[in-house]
């Protein structure tokens, strides 16, 4: 699957979904697939090209692979007008990493209209570094600054000028405004990349980060806990450990790729090898062992096996539904990968109606997110988004000449360009890089690996992009077992940094209860805590939902009712 037929398979199926929670009915929208639209597209471009001025990056160029990490982050090839920036981050005084995403304001722009959502991608990311210092440079120009450490944290904005020659040196103290740590949640990243997953290690990912800048990137979004889960080997596992922190636990891991899906091996160090077979000796039975021999060996050496991507448009890293029925040989499942947002009628929103699914079987496997960070500057989009934006004004400029031939293609696109592009180009600038998704976990005890790992099993977490969700129903947090009678009684811990609009009290069945939010922000972040009383029916299990949009959401593991 090419990467454009990829981009519009998922631009549909996030339509789709659209169109039916809003309960519209389309056929033509249901009938669309993305090979009719990728001709069409295409079509239109080849034809009718010439008829609009193509965009150009400020901040981007052209790299072979379409990403300009290679080089200087931001900076022009040849780029000669550059400045120099000093930021410090500290919080109570002491230097601390956090990230720093830097927006160069377009022709018109100002800091006090800028909108991040105005049809180009400029974001710069980067993150100060151990000691809270960054020191770049940039090219001349006004820049909108956010600040930011994870959910804990206030969101710090800010504008800067940059010009040619001179220094522009800025100080910003992070108000953590709620401490999760002291009461024993500590969020981490479970599934992310490093150079070890590129060509130079045998691998096929184009990764150039090491494990140290890894391990940077997600300390500067609040993680105290995080695994590098390459493919093909296990050859990063010393450099990560070496990375351990007193506020910082590294988790070795590998993310083994087979022919019928992705399988995680969390905390082992042996480099477990999947047999993937060929010719005649590829039938269900001997990959159904192989699944089987596979995890099994993952437990007997202390690991944690999770299946990640369940529902991936590519079937060879996509579970196969003809194996559901031995899904419980993994004792965790990532429902929300950070490649892609959580919408309905994304592949993540299929993982999570399979994990719906499960529960009303009677099996649990706790949740988790992950990044699949393979970038760390999360430019990958830039270019991209150029040239979608490119053909929305080719066709927008041929509407006439392409309506009599591509009637149905051209309405399809019309309705992906109005009501999905504006969320997708947000999406792309809030969420995605190291702990762009992350799991939290209330762990006891030592810090370490082994009992990082017997949490992520208990189902003890949440998974968040923003919001800081924690319920005790009846006195138990997820995860737990309670003693059902009567009303339940429910306690919230609801805090954002950004404003939420939903909580949702859900079950096994789905929504259950859908609650409007309303907070004033206070010392930098909305509290939206709750207690409630509900009789949640015959339900075996309940969790809850807070969110705005797929930019700022935050999913429960579920309390189980006995």
């Amino acid at each position: 699957m090419s990467k454009e037929t990829k981009f519009l398979s998922i631009a549909i199926g996030l339509l789709q979904g659209k169109l039916s929670e809003e309960g519209v009915d389309d056929p033509v929208v249901k009938e669309m697939n993305a090979d009719r639209l990728y001709e069409f597209t295409k079509f239109a471009v080849t034809n009718f090209g010439a008829k609009i001025s193509k965009r150009t990056n400020n901040v981007d160029y052209d790299a072979k692979n379409d990403r300009n990490r290679f080089h200087r982050n931001g900076i022009l090839e040849g780029a000669k007008d550059l400045g120099s920036l000093i930021v410090e981050t500290r919080c109570d005084g002491v230097g601390t990493p956090a990230q720093v995403k830097l927006f160069k304001l377009l022709e018109g722009e100002t800091p006090e209209n800028f909108n991040r959502v105005n049809g180009k991608i400029t974001m710069i990311r980067d993150i100060t570094g151990f000691d809270g210092v960054l020191s770049r440079k940039l090219s001349e120009g006004t820049y909108v600054v956010e600040i930011s450490k994870g959910s804990e944290y206030e969101i710090i904005t800010d504008s800067l000028e940059i010009k040619t020659g001179e220094y522009t040196k800025k100080l910003y103290d992070l108000n953590r405004f709620f401490n999760l740590s002291k009461e024993g949640w500590i969020a981490g990243d479970l599934h992310h990349h490093s150079v070890y997953s590129s060509p130079v290690y045998a691998g096929d990912d184009d990764v150039v980060e090491t494990p140290q800048e890894i391990a940077n990137s997600m300390m500067a979004m609040g993680l105290e806990y995080g695994a590098l889960s390459d493919h093909h080997n296990v050859l990063n596992h010393e450099a990560w450990k070496a990375g351990k922190r007193d506020n910082f636990t590294p988790i070795v891991s590998k993310e083994i790729s087979t022919s019928n899906g992705h399988v995680m091996a969390m905390g082992v160090d042996k480099d477990v090898i999947y047999d993937i077979p060929k010719g005649d000796r590829r039938t269900d039975e001997f990959l159904r062992n192989e699944f089987r021999r596979v995890t099994t060996e993952i437990k007997e050496l202390g690991g944690l096996p999770q299946i990640n991507h369940p529902r991936d448009l590519s079937v060879s890293i996509s579970w196969n539904p003809n194996f559901y029925d031995m899904i419980d040989i993994f004792e965790t499942m990532e429902i929300w990968n950070g490649s892609n947002p959580m919408m309905a009628g994304s592949t993540n929103d299929l993982a999570y109606k399979l994990w719906l699914s499960l529960m009303q079987r009677g099996l649990l496997l706790p949740a988790t997110t992950g990044s699949d960070t393979h970038n760390i500057a999360a430019d990958d989009y830039h270019i991209l988004f150029d040239q979608i934006m490119d053909t929305v004004d080719i066709i927008k400029a041929s509407e006439k000449e392409l309506e009599e031939k591509y009637k149905d293609e051209l309405h399809v696109f019309k309705l992906i360009t109005e009501s999905l592009l504006p969320i997708l180009e947000k999406w792309a600038e809030t969420n995605l890089t190291s702990g762009g998704v992350r799991t939290y976990i209330n762990i006891e005890g030592e810090r370490n690996q082994e009992n990082v790992l017997k949490t992520l099993k208990s189902g003890h977490s949440f998974l968040t992009n923003g919001p800081i969700l924690i319920p005790t129903v009846n006195g138990k947090k997820p995860g737990e077992k309670l003693e059902k009678s009567g009303k339940l009684d429910i306690d919230i811990k609801l805090l954002a940094n950004t404003e939420l609009k939903k909580l949702l009290i859900c079950t096994e069945n789905g929504t259950f209860k859908e609650i409007e939010l309303e907070a004033n922000k206070e010392n930098g972040f909305y509290d939206y805590s709750m207690h409630i009383s509900e009789d949640v029916a015959e339900a075996k299990y309940v969790f809850f939902i807070a969110k705005s949009d797929c930019t700022n959401l935050a999913i429960s593991n579920p309390i189980i009712c006995c």
